[in-house]
């Protein structure tokens, strides 16, 4: 058995300051570890360091011994836990970052953020493990589940797994998160954690389509029961076990960010349903919202391995071809008559 990270002597290095990252980095140092986070853009940074808070997530106390950089390799420093929590989108070009640092056999790596890469249509933690130093590519756990940062800075009790096919290492990571208000269970479904926590946020922006369109609570409730189905379908396909998607990191991440106020990508969505542009609704929400690029991926892996996804292919066409909200709506309605 591994040793545990000590909470009073070692490192824990998070990658990314935005909301997330931040409110994990709080939540560690609550924990009593020595946390460092790393933010790329040097004005942000600064500002971080001089305000000490985030202007988009107000409840977010930002402790003045919590170190944080522009330099990685200070955040880095001695590091025994890495948390990446930067955009999915960047996790690759951040991990490369690391290629020339020595880690120690002992190190972990955690994966909080969620989405597919849109280039190679890969699940993050298999980025993080083709471009990770060799003596550390297989210890990689992801921590995925209904995890709002809005609620969870405010201490209010919020569940998530922690997935890795090292048990030992997913167990080290439950020990070292967890909270009276932060609980952790482990899985060894990597895939299947992944890809709920990846594709939830399509279902997310097909309901807040819904939303500003002005549809009601009876065909919310559809596009999340059969978004669960077309998650699951794709998911299994891929290696992922079924009851995983009727866990935490499936139907718990999948109910939260389709019915939150505090979900990017519903907000996305009901934006996008009253008639905004793509760019227009990106603006206004000023955040990353993940089910963008994941719309992209999802529709070509579906594509590559025929699997049904109509949900998914009617939230492309209404982003990337054009086709109004409306128009996708009745070919959903009007598709051939099946058993469920």
């Amino acid at each position: 058995m591994e040793t545990e990270i000590k909470k009073s002597s070692n490192n824990i290095a998070v990658l990314g300051a935005g909301s997330w990252g931040l409110t994990l980095a709080v939540l560690l140092h609550q924990n009593k570890f020595n946390v460092s986070v790393w933010e790329f853009n040097a004005v942000q940074a600064d500002y971080l360091r001089e305000k000490r808070k985030l202007s988009f997530l107000p409840d977010l106390k930002i402790p003045a011994d919590l170190f944080i950089t522009n330099n990685i390799q200070e955040a880095l420093n001695a590091a025994r836990l890495v948390v990446f929590a930067v955009p999915s989108q960047t996790i690759r070009n951040t991990a490369r970052m690391l290629s020339g640092t020595h880690f120690s056999d002992d190190t972990i790596i955690v994966n909080a953020a969620k989405g597919l890469e849109l280039d190679t249509l890969m699940r993050l933690s298999e980025v993080l493990k083709h471009e990770l130093p060799k003596n550390i590519r297989d210890r990689i756990v992801v921590l995925s589940g209904p995890s709002h940062a809005e609620e969870v800075c405010k201490k209010l009790s919020t569940t998530v797994v922690a997935a890795s096919q090292n048990e030992e290492l997913a167990r080290i990571v439950q020990n070292v998160f967890s909270t009276e208000y932060f609980r952790i269970y482990t899985n060894t479904d990597v895939a299947g954690v992944e890809l709920g926590g990846a594709l939830k946020n399509v279902i997310a922006i097909a309901v807040g389509i819904g939303d500003g369109m002005g549809m009601g609570d009876n065909s919310k409730a559809a596009l999340i029961t059969r978004g669960s189905f077309e998650i699951m379908r794709l998911g299994i396909f891929l290696g992922a076990r079924a009851l995983t998607f009727a866990g935490l990191s499936g139907i718990g991440d999948l109910v939260v960010t389709c019915i939150s106020r505090n979900s990017r990508n519903r907000n996305f969505g009901e934006k996008i349903g009253q008639g905004k542009t793509i760019d227009q609704a990106l603006s206004e929400i000023s955040m990353t919202v993940e089910g963008v690029h994941t719309a992209k991926a999802a529709r070509e892996l579906a594509k590559k391995y025929n699997i049904q996804m109509p949900i998914t292919e009617q939230v492309y066409q209404v982003l990337f071809c054009g086709k109004n909200p409306l128009a996708a709506e009745k070919d959903l309605m009007n598709r051939d008559m099946k058993a469920e």
